[in-house]
């Protein structure tokens, strides 16, 4: 249940933090037929903000998988990947952002 209530507090914080700026939710969810998902998908403009959440503290190079899918899918509408994790360090790899 670790890594639900982690996801569900980072959504919630950041609806929070966009419904007391003024701002719509503008965000969504994404899953395809073979199961690949993306835990959050923030409307920016006419571009697509994918966010990946993981609880665990240790950054596996597994958790950036549907995030590069999703890169190679989505294309030149997609803006700054983002994985947010439980652990303690930020750094980019590949291209996409990390932040604990």
């Amino acid at each position: 249940m670790k890594g639900s209530i982690f996801e569900t507090l980072i959504i919630s914080e950041l609806m929070k933090s966009r419904y007391n700026s003024g701002l719509e939710s503008n965000l969504y969810f994404w899953r395809d037929r073979s199961g690949t998902e993306i835990d959050l998908i923030i409307e920016k403009g006419n571009k697509l903000m994918p966010v990946e959440i993981k609880s665990g503290q240790t950054l596996n190079q597994d958790y950036l998988g549907s995030l590069r899918k999703w890169q190679t899918i989505s294309g030149k509408t997609s803006i700054n990947p983002i994985l947010i994790y439980g652990g303690d360090m930020g750094t980019e790899t590949l291209g996409i952002k990390t932040v604990s």
